[in-house]
Parts: structure tokens; C-alpha cells; sequence
């Protein structure tokens, strides 16, 4: 009981206390609550996605060939006096690759074009002047002899006729007469015979210039020294193999092409490739032939693109990753480059809905012309942000400008 009696004064002190606190707090003022702004758009542009077909991509590999390979051979039995050309060295057409002693074939020529000048002197023919074989010295002299026994034989068938020489005499200058006919129509035919001489020494000394130019070796075409084969003093019988060229502007590259995408690949598509030597660096040629049929042991068709190759940076041999553009099965979906942000392996766009971004996760497959195909997430017609912009959330208000 003591104790409850000294509790319950001190209880009745603190009341005045309490209720003056209770009343401070009741005449209080209370403060107005501050106001949020509204966030502003963000200005963007925008595009919509369009659907169109996209070629398909198959990809290959192949190797590099020669477009043209051949041995430079010696068309001359002679010696060599001068090899032009080091292994590896670029060649023209025409450039001389080696050199063989041509003083046999130029005595040769000589002999040759003596015999034409002696010919043609006898014809008595000048550069340029037709052949007629009447014309010829040889058959105006017989002409002349001929013309000479037939007035003789005219003038004695008159005497005879007057009684003033024999039959005797007659006959005889009858038969000269006749023979000098038939010398002149043999002297037309000898030089008729001897213009045909004429004609075949022509081709002798055509076959001994020949002969002449024969003995410097000339490349046949552009291209690389792959391989030098002889040296000077080295005696060369026709045939025997001077040097190795191979032509590697265009190159060619061969390529397998699976049984299942041999309907889809045809001449004239285009082909890009790369290969090792360059890897930052892709290529691109035209498939110039397609094999007739596919090969039994490979189930593969063999096709071959023509490559350009005006800097000689390819070389044959090279292994190649290539790949054909082939037709689209169906269309797709795209949208530019740089509307799409890769953020850790995930690829993410905005679309424009209701004037705020919404963002996508998005599946994209092959880029084509600054576009880049979208697989899953995004629908044909819908209006993405191009190109994309710091500062964007989903739900961003954005204030949309159709990009032109």
C-alpha cells in the first residue's frame, strides 16, 4: 500500500506537462508538399521497319587457282645467249623471257630472199605489181619470135599462090611458124609455172624469218615467272621447256557447293570471300561456270568464280572461306544499324508507342546494306528509334520525328 500511495502522485504532476505538449503540437502549421515536374521528351527519330526479302548466305570453301598455267618452250634447236626474266618476276605479253643464237636462221633468211629477188627479176616483177604472165620478158620474146614465122609464113602462101617459091619452101617456113607458136605458148606456161616458185620461196622466206623470230623466247601472256628452267650456254632442242608463267589477274577459286543449294546457284551471282594472308579483308568474284552434274562420291557440285586480282594480292593455292548470295525464301524483317545497341551479348531496340519508348529485346540475324535483319521481337510497320539516343528507358517519353 506504501508504495501504490507514493506512484500515484507523481502521475498527477506529469499530466500539465502532457497536455501542454498536446496542445503545442495541435497549433502547428503543417507544410505543403512540394510538386514534380513532368519529365520532357526526349526528341528522336524514328522509322518504320520495313519487310523485304533478304538474300540468303551460303557458305563455302574453296581454293584459289591460276586462271591460265604454261611451260615457255624453246621453238628453236639453237643455244641460249640470254635469259631476261628472274623467278617470280611480272611479265607482259610478248616480253622477251630468253634469247638462243640466231645467226644460222638470219643466213638462212638471206638464202631465202636471194632466191624470191632471182625469181621475181626473171618474171620481171616489181613490189606491188600484179602478175601477168603475157607481160613477162621471157614471153614477149617469144611473142616476138612467133609474130616474126607467122608474117614470114603469110608472105610465102602468097608467093606460093604466085608460083614464086616452092612447096618446099613453104612448108619449112610453116613448120617454123608452128614451132615458134609452141614455144611461146610453153614460154606462158613456164612462167606461169615459175610465178607459182615465186609464191612457194615467198613461204620459204616467211618460214626463215619465223625461223629468225623464233629464236627470242616471248611470254604469251601476263603474268608471274613461277619457275626458270635453263641457263645461258644451255642447248635447247624445240619443245624443251624454258620457264613456267602463270596468270594470276583474274585468279579463279573453286568452290563445293552442297547437293541441297545446287538449284539456288547459278552464273553471274556474286561470291565474297576471305582467306587467311588478309583476314581484315573480303574479296569478291563471279561465278563464271557451274559443273554439268554432281559428283557421286561428294554429293557436291563443283562451280568456279573469276576473281580480279589487278594488285597480284592473291596468289593460287590460297585456301578460301566464301560465301553466295543466293535468292530469299521469304521476307524479312529490317531495321538500320544503328538502331539496335548490343549491351553484353544482348541486343535491344525502342519502339514508339503512344509517344514513349518501349524497349525490345530482339533476336537479329544478317546485316545487309547499313540494315540488319530482326528474327524475334519486332513486328513489320513498327516505328523504331533510328538511330538511338543516351538518356532512353522503357516508358521514356520521347517526341517523335519521322526520319526522312
Amino acid at each position: 500500500m506504501t508504495i501504490l500511495r507514493s506512484i500515484t502522485p507523481l502521475r498527477l504532476d506529469l499530466a500539465p506537462l502532457a497536455l501542454l505538449l498536446l496542445a503545442g503540437c495541435g497549433n502547428t502549421e503543417a507544410k505543403p508538399s512540394k510538386v514534380e515536374e513532368a519529365p520532357k521528351p526526349v526528341a528522336v527519330s524514328v522509322r518504320a521497319a520495313p519487310e523485304r526479302p533478304l538474300p540468303t548466305r551460303l557458305d563455302v570453301t574453296g581454293t584459289l587457282m591460276a586462271d591460265a598455267q604454261t611451260d615457255i618452250a624453246s621453238e628453236s634447236e639453237q643455244r641460249i645467249v640470254e635469259i631476261a626474266v628472274e623467278r617470280g618476276q611480272y611479265v607482259s605479253a610478248g616480253q622477251v623471257v630468253a634469247r638462243l643464237d640466231d645467226q644460222d636462221a638470219k643466213n638462212l633468211v638471206h638464202e631465202a630472199e636471194a632466191a624470191e629477188n632471182q625469181i621475181r627479176e626473171r618474171l620481171g616483177l616489181v613490189d606491188g605489181q600484179l602478175f601477168d604472165a603475157l607481160k613477162t620478158p621471157e614471153v614477149q620474146q617469144a611473142r616476138a619470135t612467133m609474130d616474126r614465122a607467122e608474117a614470114d609464113y603469110k608472105r610465102f602462101v602468097q608467093l606460093l599462090d604466085e608460083g614464086a617459091v616452092s612447096r618446099a619452101e613453104h612448108d619449112l617456113r610453116r613448120a617454123d611458124y608452128l614451132a615458134a607458136k609452141a614455144q611461146y605458148e610453153t614460154t606462158v606456161n613456164q612462167m606461169r609455172q615459175l610465178y607459182q616458185s615465186l609464191l612457194a620461196q615467198k613461204v620459204r622466206v616467211a618460214m626463215a624469218r619465223k625461223a629468225v623470230e623464233d629464236t627470242t623466247v616471248r611470254a604469251p601472256f601476263s603474268g608471274i615467272i613461277a619457275e626458270k628452267a635453263v641457263n645461258v650456254g644451255r642447248f635447247m632442242k624445240k619443245g624443251d621447256r624454258v620457264a613456267t608463267i602463270v596468270r594470276i589477274d583474274p585468279l579463279r577459286i573453286e568452290l563445293t557447293i552442297p547437293e541441297g543449294a545446287v538449284a539456288a546457284v547459278r552464273k553471274g551471282q556474286r561470291v565474297s570471300f576471305a582467306v587467311q594472308s588478309y583476314p581484315d579483308r573480303t574479296f569478291e568474284g563471279t561465278i563464271a561456270y557451274v559443273g554439268p552434274a554432281v559428283r557421286a562420291e561428294s554429293r557436291a557440285l563443283v562451280v568456279e568464280a573469276i576473281v580480279p586480282n589487278p594488285r597480284g594480292l592473291l596468289q593460287p593455292g590460297l585456301f578460301a572461306t566464301a560465301h553466295i548470295e543466293l535468292p530469299a525464301a521469304r521476307p524479312s524483317v529490317l531495321v538500320p544499324t544503328d538502331a539496335v545497341r548490343n549491351e553484353g551479348g544482348v541486343f535491344k531496340l525502342f519502339v514508339a508507342k503512344n509517344d514513349r519508348a518501349e524497349a525490345r529485346i530482339v533476336q537479329v540475324g544478317r546485316e545487309a546494306g547499313g540494315s540488319v535483319e530482326i528474327v524475334r521481337g519486332l513486328q513489320a510497320g513498327e516505328r523504331v528509334v533510328s538511330p538511338q539516343v543516351d538518356g532512353l528507358a522503357d516508358g521514356t517519353p520521347i517526341a517523335a520525328r519521322e526520319a526522312k
